[in-house]
């Protein structure tokens, strides 16, 4: 029985091959990790207490830092990043007051003097007076030999070597709290004022502004240094917060996970969970009942947001993939007598989930750009959508008119649908959902179709999970849509789920089933189900009990980011997976 549960599993491997939906771009991902290892959270010596409002400095791979120990006496911790270990560093120069990394040198700004350290050996290599008399902290930077300080509303720059002030810059921000050092060139300026905004300012070109809202505590943003330009470390024994995080684009990653990149940067996946999956179905035979068949609903194949792995089927089983690229199982039962009763693992496979941004192009635009070539059977009408009444085209014209610009077509769409108010829904057409404004998660997504379909952009409804992690079953409950886009395939447009309305984008980590045209899976006679019997056996519905469980092992759970998204409270059914019928939720 084992060779010939393997020899189906290996069949199996090679039939998912195919299991490829109709527009699926083919995709590699690259990883990019940590430049250290955060596996274990720093433990900061409880004797050292750190000031909020005094930066960290980060100098071949060390650490430093301006301590307090128990009777209020001053010291620099250094904590190397590699060993996880600190000590402290003999100082006699005073208590500091700014320091920054010049080009293999720390300089450290004490009361009336600047020092110049070997960042190795921590040997003063000379020290200049220095134009500052107060006792507070006050950030400086260097930058291509020049020292640059925020006295108010102005950069102070200085020349390195003599240390004489030159010129002064005025900022084009209010309210600056920190500065630190991107690179050899550029500055970042922190403050809490701005709700954990960084922006970026060139001295060079100050026109040339860049900014990028920061996933932290506010207090933890206060304890940022930039490895890179495009790579940051919080190190903040205050809020425990310690990790590193990378721009891409516009948004700004954690990095205790790899991050998989796209070839050509199209999209960015991170933060994965990972579950051991089965599929345990039981059913009892309430009169003698032939041979059986039921039709089992499998989670889409390694998509851009979930991969699967390990799959096993049972041996009596056979697996089908339609031609949207949807897979189901058909497992075949012997004849049952009445009262006898089967558990039957049916499924199992190691399934990992991302979180997703996906990359639009700002030039794409409508017919020019858009080849929807196969792609017919995505944009067609049906009772659920009604996209030519007046109520849709008329919101169709509010929201795009004359626009032809694909990604601003998905942003007006999205932050629309993101608005309507979440309310379990009758499960109405897209004209009355618009009419009510409300409705339920299906609901939403007929109004997204709708809206995109009647532009000519491909859509199509996702069967998924919308996951809560503390659960030990997968429960089937959620719907939302992706659309196709040149270029990228089919991307996520998700309402309810952070951060709702940013088209391509979406942190909910589903467990996807299937990809439709309409409203009802191919193997699936109407309902909402992930199991019945065969089309052609309904008619034994009733002499036959069977329930479908989807258990999610969390043995093998793993959410290494440690953070927990808000989505919008879903109605749980126990019903869905039992075979009852049921209208699409």
């Amino acid at each position: 029985m084992k060779k010939m549960f393997w020899g189906f599993v290996f069949f199996s491997f090679f039939s998912s091959l195919f299991a490829v939906s109709v527009g699926e771009i083919p995709i590699s991902w690259k990883e990019i990790r940590s430049k250290y290892n955060w596996k274990t959270k720093p433990v900061f010596p409880e004797s050292e207490s750190v000031d909020l409002f005094e930066s960290v400095l980060y100098a071949d791979g060390k650490l430093f830092f301006q301590t307090k120990d128990v009777t209020k006496q001053s010291s620099i911790l250094v904590w190397n990043l590699e060993l996880g270990e600190s000590k402290n560093f003999p100082w006699e120069g005073g208590k500091v007051t700014g320091w920054t990394e010049c080009s293999g040198k720390i300089l450290i700004q004490t009361t009336k003097t600047l020092w110049e350290l070997d960042s190795k050996t921590f040997a003063v290599k000379r020290k200049l007076p220095w134009p500052n008399n107060g006792k507070s902290w006050q950030d400086i930077v260097c930058l291509e030999n020049k020292i640059y300080r925020l006295v108010g509303d102005q950069l102070e720059v200085y020349a390195l070597e003599s240390g004489e002030l030159e010129s002064k810059i005025p900022v084009p921000f209010s309210s600056i709290q920190r500065i630190t050092k991107r690179g050899e060139t550029d500055i970042l300026f922190l403050s809490s004022y701005w709700g954990n905004t960084v922006q970026v300012f060139s001295p060079k070109d100050p026109t040339n502004k860049r900014e990028w809202k920061f996933p932290v505590n506010h207090r933890a943003l206060f304890k940022l240094i930039a490895l890179s330009e495009n790579h940051f470390l919080i190190f903040d024994p205050i809020t425990k917060i310690y990790g590193e995080w990378m721009v891409f684009e516009n948004s700004i990653l954690p990095l205790l996970t790899p991050v998989e990149v796209a070839d050509g940067s199209r999209a960015y996946r991170f933060s994965p969970i990972q579950n051991k999956i089965e599929y345990q179905f039981q059913l009892t035979a309430l009169t003698d009942v032939p041979e059986t068949k039921y039709q089992f609903v499998l989670p889409k194949q390694n998509t851009s947001s979930q991969n699967l792995k390990s799959e096993e089927l049972n041996p009596s089983s056979v697996e089908e993939i339609d031609g949207a690229g949807n897979r189901s199982l058909v497992l075949t039962i012997p004849p049952l007598k009445a009262g006898e009763t089967k558990d039957i693992k049916v499924y199992e496979a190691i399934l990992t989930r991302y979180k997703i941004h996906w990359n639009l192009d700002p030039k794409l635009t409508m017919g020019k750009n858009q080849n929807k070539d196969g792609l017919e059977t995505y944009l067609v009408d049906d009772w659920f959508l009604k996209m030519d009444t007046d109520v849709v085209v008329e919101k169709r014209k509010t929201l795009f008119q004359e626009n032809t610009n694909v990604k601003q077509i998905l942003s007006k769409t999205q932050e629309y649908v993101s608005s309507i108010p979440y309310q379990s829904g009758s499960f109405e057409s897209a004209p009355k959902v618009i009419e009510k404004n409300n409705g339920g998660c299906t609901e939403h997504s007929y109004v997204t179709m709708a809206l995109l379909r009647g532009m000519g952009i491909p859509s199509r409804l996702v069967w998924n999970y919308l996951p809560t992690e503390s659960s030990k079953e997968i429960t089937f409950n959620h719907k939302f849509v992706e659309v196709w886009v040149e270029g990228l395939g089919w991307i996520p447009m998700e309402p309810l789920a952070p951060p709702r309305s940013k088209p391509g984008v979406t942190h909910a980590r589903h467990v996807v089933f299937a990809g439709l045209p309409g409203t009802n899976h191919p193997k699936i006679a109407g309902g909402d189900r992930l199991v019945q019997l065969s089309k052609d056996q309904l008619g034994l519905a009733k002499k036959i009990k069977f329930k479908l469980v989807v258990v999610k092992n969390d043995t093998t759970t793993e959410e290494l980011d440690g953070t927990e998204e808000r989505v919008i409270p879903q109605k749980t059914n126990r019903a869905l997976n039992s075979g009852e019928d049921m209208v699409v939720p």
